[in-house]
């Protein structure tokens, strides 16, 4: 059977659908389905939009894949498991679902046809894994086509990361053009992304999935390569902690590697000096024979990891999970193909029946799959995890455990920290680690008891812990030879699509707060509860009214955004990792809270006016109000998310919150007048004194009690003269004064000495909150820049 050809049909009934001609030594993959971009497209109920694939390699053997179809693809009568090939021969009945109203036939000249579109991958057009090189078929024909399509002229078989028709290489007078087609997972250039067309030479190296090409000699598969090399690596933290001592190692693609060791050890360092969360301080780290720092861009895109803690919201259902985040990482992918692969990657975690369910209600080991499904979305080189199995019971570490062999034999390599010694029967090779960040053993999972000298796992830990360690720290391997010639190319900037990521990214945001409706509506009655209280307290619009109304602002703003970043680090760092524009998330983060704010002050100002409509003073302008108020929580906003960005817990900020909100109440000049120039500089950095001089501006004049002295109290003394000291005033009613005077007289002489005509004006409360609204936002921008740990542009 090995050295002849397959002739396959695909058959309606007594109909002869297609014909397809797989030739030996030609290697290829074919997609049946009912989409038009599929390989072959069957216009049938049965078939689902992309319904399973054949694969013929180049030994000659032909399997099949059903891609998570609805009706399922039989082999001899048998529903095979989504996403794993399974060897068919002559002899073989496929059927495309359970009626079998679809087949296959190895015979297809035993049925009549319908006009047949025959493909037969013998063509010479076509050339599987560039074996003919590009420039001797730019000789030949002015335009190439490179894809996963048996039409290209340069075919690279790779059904997950490569488009059917994924770039074009154009020759040009003396120029030679490289141009993207719209593909999924995008084309990089020296590790820059290719957005539309660049020029290339013969030194430039093209990665198209996993796959690297240059305009001579064959396409190397990465995933063939080794997975990861480090040269010399160490890491030195800046407080002088020696994370992890010089080591140099190599960990086979394809296979899964454990890291172990004691507590403090070093197991999470090595993890993130690998996947350029916490890069090296000296040393190189290469992937698939790609430096790390110098083709990060790239790179990125090829590494997976999960952390510690989880990398979704537990606000979103793990559909809209992965939805969003595909959305976010697959810039060029419609709606259409996002769902496929999401569906895909439910059924290959097996979380397809809880795929409804909030990420917050289910258990941690299946909050642990949907961290990872989210990675494998694109289909990584490596996976990278941090204590996976932590959180999980023996059975569910077992099922999870075998989720990663079928990774690892689907062509990603796996490396994951772990302290389950039952983990390592899961496991190709071990890496141990010694107290100290020493890298002491590396070697097959099954052996390394012989090694260490002891009977088991926990005699193992006490060997490598100090003092017992010293002895296998030194004879640990310092470099662990020879290898190839790793390429190190430019860093270049990645251009991404800023504005679809801050729509994806506010659209996830308004899911998460509309999710988690409790918090929402608490957050939302606020106002009307606040605004209720100063109507109940509150006879007349006394200067205290403005005032709370700014306060108010201030809290609302402040309040709702000050554990937002904070509470998501851990998601924000990685989706950082990937792609995330700071911008994008920034102005997500203002529009979806700046939404919320609007209601709140409309229902506050709403309220107030309603209150004090018809008194006299009554509320003047409520939609100018409105809009005051809602510009300075927004501002406030800025300012919690500043709060949020700088701090590293929850506890942290919920810690310096009052902080930042009591000096608004007393700097405002209302609670106490201002008497020194010290404190009136200091209270021009407070939004609740430009605030409450604003809403003072818009509302002119405010109601002041009339004191009026009482006649009893009158008295002269011996000359004559009125004793002023013994007068005892008495309130007589209201009376109706200009709001600003009243306010002003409250602030230092200095206020008119700095600000001049200014001074009072309710353009310069806008000016002001403009500009400490920029600062925040800047200083949002700087904290969160100095989280990136490899430099992301």
């Amino acid at each position: 059977m090995q050295n002849r050809s397959y002739k396959i049909g695909i058959v309606s009934g007594k109909l002869l659908l297609r014909k397809i001609a797989f030739s030996s030594n030609v290697q290829n993959v074919i997609t049946i389905g009912r989409n038009q971009n599929c390989d072959i497209s069957i216009q049938n109920a049965q078939i689902s939009g992309s319904h399973a694939q054949l694969i013929h390699n180049l030994n000659n053997e032909l399997y099949i894949v059903d891609l998570i179809s609805t009706n399922g693809t039989f082999v001899n009568g048998q529903k095979i498991t989504s996403n794993v090939p399974y060897p068919i021969g002559i002899n073989d009945k496929i059927e495309f679902s359970k009626k079998g109203e679809i087949h296959l036939t190895f015979n297809p000249e035993n049925y009549s046809s319908i006009p047949i579109l025959e493909l037969n991958n013998s063509k010479q057009s076509s050339d599987i894994l560039g074996a003919t090189n590009i420039l001797e078929k730019l000789n030949l024909k002015s335009k190439i086509i490179i894809g996963r399509s048996n039409e290209c002229d340069v075919v690279l078989p790779d059904q997950k990361s490569i488009s059917r028709k994924h770039v074009s290489i154009e020759k040009k007078g003396d120029a030679i053009i490289l141009t993207d087609l719209g593909s999924l997972n995008g084309t990089f250039l020296n590790g820059r992304r290719v957005v539309g067309s660049a020029k290339i030479s013969i030194t430039d190296s093209i990665y198209i999935g996993k796959f690297l090409i240059r305009l001579q000699g064959k396409a190397t598969n990465l995933s063939d390569e080794v997975a990861i090399k480090t040269e010399y690596i160490s890491k030195r933290f800046s407080n002088g902690k020696i994370g992890l001592n010089e080591c140099s190692f190599e960990v086979p693609s394809k296979s899964l590697t454990a890291v172990m060791g004691p507590s403090g050890c070093g197991k999470s360092t090595l993890l993130k000096a690998l996947n350029g969360d916490s890069p090296p301080s000296s040393g190189r780290v290469f992937i698939s024979g790609l430096d790390l720092t110098s083709n990060y861009d790239y790179l990125k895109t090829q590494i997976g990891y999960v952390p510690q803690d989880d990398i979704v919201h537990r606000e979103l259902t793990i559909q809209q999970s992965l939805f969003y985040a595909a959305k976010l990482r697959l810039d060029h992918a419609s709606s259409e193909e996002i769902e496929i692969k999401v569906k895909q990657v439910l059924s290959q975690l097996n979380i397809t029946h809880i795929k409804n369910n909030l990420v917050g209600e289910i258990s941690g080991g299946q909050r642990k799959r949907v961290s990872i499904a989210v990675e494998i979305l694109t289909d990584p080189l490596i996976l990278f995890l941090d204590e996976p199995t932590s959180p999980l019971d023996p059975q569910t570490i077992k099922e999870f455990l075998e989720i990663l062999q079928d990774l690892a034999r689907n062509g990603t390599t796996v490396l994951m920290v772990t302290h389950k010694p039952e983990d390592l029967n899961y496991m190709d090779s071990v890496i141990f680690m010694a107290e100290g960040g020493y890298l002491v053993h590396q070697g097959n999972s099954r052996n390394y008891l012989d090694y260490f000298r002891a009977r088991n796992t926990i005699e193992v830990y006490s060997e490598l812990a100090l003092p017992e360690a010293k002895s296998w720290i030194d004879k640990r391997p310092i470099h662990s030879g020879g290898g190839k010639q790793f390429i190190a190319n430019s860093q270049f900037k990645r251009k991404v699509n800023y504005f679809s990521q801050f729509w994806w990214l506010t659209i996830r945001y308004f899911n998460i707060k509309l999710n988690d409706k409790l918090n929402t509506a608490i957050m939302i009655g606020q106002a009307p509860i606040i605004a209720l209280l100063v109507s109940v307290i509150f006879d007349q619009v006394s200067q205290a009214v403005p005032f709370l109304m700014a306060v108010s602002a201030i809290w609302f703003g402040t309040n709702n955004a000050a554990r937002e970043i904070v509470s998501e680090s851990p998601i924000y760092k990685r989706e950082r990792m990937f792609n995330q524009g700071i911008f994008a998330y920034i102005f997500s983060k203002v529009i979806v809270l700046s939404t919320f704010a609007a209601v709140q002050s409309l229902l506050f100002t709403l309220i107030i006016y309603i209150r004090f409509n018809g008194e006299h003073p009554s509320w003047n302008d409520p939609l100018f109000s409105f809009n005051w108020m809602l510009l300075l929580s927004i501002s406030a906003t800025l300012m919690g998310l500043l709060l949020s960005a700088i701090v590293s817990s929850t506890e942290k900020v919920m810690t310096i919150v009052p902080i930042a909100l009591i000096p608004q109440i007393m700097l405002a000049g209302v609670i106490a007048k201002i008497n020194s120039s010290l404190v009136e500089v200091l209270s021009y950095f407070t939004l609740s004194r430009w605030g409450t001089e604003g809403f003072s501006s818009i509302q002119k004049t405010i109601s002041s009690p009339n004191m009026i002295v009482d006649e009893k109290t009158i008295k002269f003394n011996e000359k004559g003269v009125l004793e002023k000291d013994k007068l005892i005033f008495v309130q007589d009613g209201y009376k109706e004064i200009e709001a600003i005077p009243e306010l002003t007289n409250n602030f230092h002489d200095s206020y008119n000495d700095i600000f001049g005509e200014m001074a009072g004006e309710f353009k310069l409360d806008v000016l002001i909150i403009v500009i400490l609204s920029f600062l925040f936002f800047t200083g949002i921008y700087i904290a969160l820049k100095q989280k990136d740990s490899i430099k992301i542009r």
